[in-house]
């Protein structure tokens, strides 16, 4: 493999010339902050310890900031990118400063949530800054959608990598933290401040990493009966699971008859559950 040029990387000037040549205003609608650091994206790099025989796949790839330094180190890079522009523009960027590893470079142009394939050998990885307003659908999505990919670190808003790695018990635990769990290991891998992004968020962001279970949580229950018991749990947070798991179970002396079946207090929250029981509570469901 053949070393990139040093400066192969894009820099604060690097961003704004390509934005101004192409003509782009970052957008809040589609959640656009371009990483303008190349300290930045070689750390995302490294906390994802993408090796040289991953299959990168990256999400919302924008001007190619992090696209380059995954290009360095990984095997083959595919990004997934749904603004006509961008995804227009980025091979080109890649072909002008990585021209020895543009072969290892694919553009899917599409909307992340519709992807179901993608080029190429499968993905063992997912390395992404997700815009804001759909970092957790998206993530979700991916993860369901392409069980090879191992290991994902994403940056996105603070306050989501602090849902998306909370435990039982946390105030900031829901929805968010159990569907990840379902899939992975989760923690909190950093933060980033606003000065590395054009236009600078009014939010920090945080590193999320989640490494994949070796084994599929223990459960008899499909992926989507547990969801439907997370969603109704959190749907209504401040009551009790007999209350909240009424309309799920058909009624409150239905969800309760499942809770202790399960092994949980109906007078317990959603709050205080693992994974592994609303899973317990999903398999009871008469």
């Amino acid at each position: 493999m053949s070393s990139p040029t040093p400066d192969a990387l894009l820099g604060p000037a690097d961003v704004r010339e390509l934005a101004a040549a192409l003509g782009v205003r970052p957008t809040k609608q589609r959640g656009q902050n371009f990483v303008i650091d190349a300290n930045t994206v070689r750390r995302i790099v490294r906390t994802a310890e993408v090796r040289p025989d991953d299959v990168v796949v990256e999400v919302g790839p924008g001007l190619g900031s992090l696209t380059l330094a995954l290009l360095e180190a990984a095997d083959r890079v595919t990004a997934v990118e749904i603004d006509d522009v961008l995804a227009g523009a980025l091979p080109a960027t890649v072909a002008a400063r990585m021209p020895e590893r543009a072969e290892r470079f694919a553009l899917v142009h599409s909307d992340a949530m519709h992807v179901g394939e993608l080029p190429g050998p499968a993905p063992t990885a997912l390395v992404a800054n997700l815009p804001y307003n759909v970092a957790v659908p998206v993530l979700l999505h991916m993860l369901e959608t392409f069980p090879t990919i191992e290991r994902t670190l994403v940056m996105v808003q603070a306050e989501v990598a602090d849902r998306l790695a909370a435990g039982p018990g946390s105030k900031v635990y829901g929805v968010p933290s159990v569907k990840a769990n379902w899939y992975a290991e989760v923690k909190r891998a950093g933060s980033i401040g606003r000065n590395v992004f054009w236009p600078a968020p009014n939010v920090d962001s945080g590193l999320v990493s989640l490494v994949r279970r070796s084994e599929p949580l223990k459960t008899t229950a499909s992926r989507r009966e547990v969801f439907a018991v997370v969603d109704a749990a959190f749907a209504q947070r401040r009551k009790t699971l007999r209350a909240a798991l009424a309309g799920w179970a058909g009624s409150a002396a239905a969800a309760e008859a499942a809770l202790v079946a399960a092994g949980v207090s109906p007078q317990a929250r959603g709050e205080a559950l693992t994974v592994e029981e609303f899973a317990r509570i999903a398999e009871h469901k008469e």
